[in-house]
């Protein structure tokens, strides 16, 4: 069933549309089995149906999951290629040429990365394509952005599980795989090893064969992107190199934006109205160049002060909503220390732990005497949120952990409000847009070289 949310342009007169996706039995009631006394398979039949789009992303650890995870990407991917398929028939009828200027499918990491042969499937089987015309097509209307740096979370799946779900599609990865290793030998020659790290299908050391669904996706696509210039570069030198030698005209980069209507004119409209002010006009909200002209009225004492307002403001209400999910108190006079994003140790929230763990110890070291004395200890609220995968283990303990270091120094009352750590759960947008303009110091913490892109911002 299809949800369309209407999205308004700012200051147009446009307005496209977001069509999402829910999951819902080809019949609301199984009366049959109803009828036959089989009350549970009547009611299990429309769970089963509802739980492709109830709960995304389960945990992948044990085989239902993984089964469960495909089937939710196939899914939503599936219900798009077709309604856009036969949105583009019912303008042009079944004359495929103007597909590739009027369609644009943009892979975002591998995830949906099965519609490549769901498309092919759609354009042979249900609209009678050739092989050469279908794959041409494909070509033309794919992109891959890459999301990551990490060979080891690039998706993989297992041959037989696709096979097992959706055999059609795992006929037709063969068969783009077995053409695009034809023209590797055409282009490479006997260079065997090579060709083997290419392949779309991967030998696994215990005999699995899997599909590298990101290879796949870069076979597939017109042009493949990382998210920030460094990330770019990293995965043409990296986990897609012999890719990009190949092909090097087919990576380029597109540095991940922030929009400023959202982070900074929507969520934090005192700081809108100041640089409104300052400037004469809110053209800035389009043009952030004209933020340029903040550097006159940047040494205005007058200025300075209505800035701090606002930020005392933001940090107010960034502590409130803190205490609200919390209880932990943070002193408006403390330093704002954050760390939001998903956990995962490659992000560093341990490091961070560890951080305050030492300022602790620190602070418990001095007498009552140094702790009061001015410049000896700034005091410092820190805060972090963020979720973890459900199978992913080590991220929840290093949220047990956070919570347990709160539990300890929050109750110390040799600390007081010289330190004070919260965990704020249920991390999301609308939290963010509270908590990131109030921070005063934000966490980009992440191990050197593995970060795509940074997009947590503050203002």
């Amino acid at each position: 069933m299809a949800y369309d949310n209407p999205i308004p342009g700012f200051r147009t007169n446009n307005t496209i549309n977001l069509r999402l996706w829910a999951s819902r039995p080809d019949r609301e009631f199984d009366l049959e089995a109803f009828n036959t006394g089989d009350y549970i398979q009547a009611i299990l039949a429309r769970q089963r149906a509802e739980s492709l789009s109830s709960v995304l992303y389960p945990d992948d650890r044990t085989y239902q999951g993984k089964e469960l995870r495909l089937k939710q990407q196939h899914f939503f991917v599936s219900a798009t290629v077709q309604d856009v398929v036969r949105r583009y028939v019912d303008v042009h009828g079944a004359d495929f040429a103007l597909f590739p200027s009027k369609v644009a499918f943009q892979l975002n990491d591998t995830h949906p990365t099965i519609a490549v042969p769901e498309l092919m499937r759609v354009l042979m089987d249900d609209h009678g394509l050739g092989w050469t015309a279908a794959w041409g097509l494909a070509t033309k209307v794919f992109a891959f952005t890459n999301h990551t740096v990490l060979p080891e979370a690039l998706e993989k799946w297992p041959v037989s599980l696709i096979e097992k779900l959706l055999p059609r599609h795992m006929q037709i990865i063969y068969d783009i795989n077995w053409r695009f290793i034809q023209d590797l030998r055409a282009r490479l020659g006997d260079d065997v090893e090579r060709i083997g790290r290419m392949s779309i299908i991967e030998d696994g050391a215990n005999g699995e064969k899997s599909v590298r669904m990101a290879y796949l996706a870069v076979v597939a696509s017109h042009t493949v992107n990382g998210v920030a210039a460094i990330h770019s570069q990293i995965i043409r030198d990296t986990i897609f190199r012999d890719f990009a030698q190949l092909e090097p005209a087919k990576f380029q980069n597109k540095t991940n934006g922030v929009t400023p209507r959202r982070w900074l004119a929507f969520c934090n409209p005192p700081l809108r109205a100041l640089i409104t002010d300052a400037l004469g006009s809110d053209e800035w909200i389009n043009d952030l160049d004209r933020l340029r002209g903040l550097a006159a009225v940047a040494e205005d004492p007058a200025f300075g002060a209505r800035w701090r307002e606002v930020k005392a403001t933001a940090k107010g209400r960034a502590l409130a909503r803190v205490e609200e999910l919390t209880g932990v108190r943070g002193a408006p006079n403390a330093l704002l220390d954050i760390q939001v994003k998903r956990i995962h140790e490659y992000k560093r929230q341990l490091l961070n732990v560890l951080g305050i763990i030492h300022r602790y110890d620190l602070i418990k070291s001095m007498t009552p005497e140094e702790r009061k004395k001015p410049g000896n200890v700034v005091p410092r609220t820190c805060v972090i949120g963020g979720k973890a995968a459900p199978g992913y283990e080590m991220a929840k303990r290093i949220i047990k952990l956070v919570c347990a270091v709160a539990d300890k120094i929050n109750s110390d009352p040799d600390v007081g409000d010289l330190l004070k750590v919260a965990f704020v759960p249920d991390y999301n947008v609308s939290l963010a847009e509270i908590v990131i303009p109030g921070s005063e110091l934000n966490e980009q913490i992440s191990t050197a070289g593995t970060e795509a892109s940074g997009t947590v911002c503050f203002f």
